[in-house]
């Protein structure tokens, strides 16, 4: 008779969860912009925290090659010293070489990018009557109807004008970016110093989030959190160290190229390719129109050039680099990735392009591994 009256009380139970996750997903999806403002309102409160575990995520990719590898033959000697002093030594290691890698781009890069700039800007103006020349010459031996090359040139000396417009208004936003980056600093060395203490206590932080889970969940619920938290550590940390390497090789190979073809701002127009890379699949494609621009001012047949150059270089990156470098740590296909970058985009900007791929690949690998433990309980195999 209990157990007759605890099923009843049991299936009302989980109707009620059921019902009460479908409302609130439901309320999710119709307020979504209402969700993402209240979500960048508490990143932006939260900010100093958000920035401090981030820089503590990525560098911990870095700490754990000095750790796991460079320190792999005094790790097997078990010394007592040694094994205390090993984090400190790891992270100051880590901490040294990514101040190093900053400085050596702001030494050697900035200043040329700077000096590239200033003289871009200056050649705008003549720039723009030789392409304009260049375009009538072209017209004039062309075996084209007069009118519609008439219509062309009427049209390229609008898009001109605009591009010129719009590299004068552009200044104000770079001034105000510098200024919202000088107010943004303290964030950054507060965000600095909690990821010092966070990489150097993760094991302890690990070990209280567990004592947490377990205390007020249960058992099965708890384990599967802890697979579902490693799935995603792996994915991201795979994803950020593989793009991160992928962006720096697109990087190094187009100022190569740039200057074996003599194409003009060679270092300019490379880390511009390379900082847009970070964006999976478009990034490349997205650093080529302003650098393909930039190009056209100064010498427009090496501009068409330039764009055959980044096409067949992004054909290498996409078939040879990006499989080898991040293809195998995120686990998905071309399909899946293109349609992860696509939805994340959509949904949160360039965030979303960035982060899309690797929190698809977790909900991939959940869905695949709770479809095949159902086939396999069912017995049915599927070729």
């Amino acid at each position: 008779m209990d157990n007759h009256n605890k099923r009843p009380l049991g299936d009302m139970r989980k109707y009620l969860i059921i019902a009460t996750y479908t409302v609130v997903l439901y309320l999710l999806l119709t307020n979504l912009n209402t969700v993402k403002n209240f979500l960048y309102e508490l990143s932006g409160l939260l900010n100093p925290v958000i920035l401090g575990i981030a820089i503590a995520y990525v560098l911990n990719i870095l700490l754990k090659q000095f750790e796991e590898r460079i320190f792999k033959p005094l790790n097997r000697r078990n010394h007592p010293l040694w094994n205390r002093f090993r984090r400190p030594v790891s992270l100051l290691l880590t901490y040294v070489t990514t101040f190093l890698i900053f400085i050596l781009l702001a030494w050697f890069i900035l200043p040329q990018l700077f000096t590239s700039l200033s003289m871009l800007m200056n050649v705008i103006p003549s720039s723009m009557e030789s392409v304009k020349l260049w375009i009538e010459n072209l017209a004039a031996n062309a075996p084209v109807d007069s009118d519609i090359l008439q219509k062309i040139a009427l049209n390229w000396n609008e898009i001109m004008q605009k591009a010129a417009e719009w590299m004068v208004n552009i200044i104000p936003y770079v001034l105000t970016f510098t200024k919202d980056f000088t107010a943004s600093l303290f964030n950054v060395i507060m965000g600095i110093m909690l990821s010092v203490y966070l990489l150097l206590s993760k094991e302890n932080i690990i070990r209280i989030f567990k004592k947490l889970l377990y205390a007020y969940l249960p058992k099965q619920k708890a384990d599967k959190t802890l697979e579902v938290g490693t799935i995603t550590n792996k994915a991201f940390s795979g994803f950020i160290a593989g793009q991160l390497t992928e962006a720096a090789i697109l990087g190094g190979l187009c100022f190569v190229g740039m200057t074996l073809f003599s194409f003009p701002y060679a270092l300019l127009i490379s880390v511009i390719v390379g900082v847009t890379s970070v964006i999976p699949i478009f990034g490349a494609y997205i650093g080529t129109i302003p650098s393909a621009f930039i190009i056209l001012m100064i010498d427009p047949p090496k501009a068409f050039w330039f764009v055959i150059f980044i096409l067949v270089l992004q054909q290498i990156e996409g078939n040879i680099i990006y499989p080898k470098v991040v293809g195998n740590s995120i686990g998905l296909s071309g399909v899946w990735v293109l349609a992860a970058l696509l939805i994340g985009g959509s949904l949160f900007g360039l965030m979303g392009m960035l982060l899309g791929i690797p929190a698809f690949a977790v909900i991939y690998t959940l869905v695949r591994t709770m479809t095949n433990k159902r086939l396999d309980k069912r017995k049915i195999k599927i070729e």
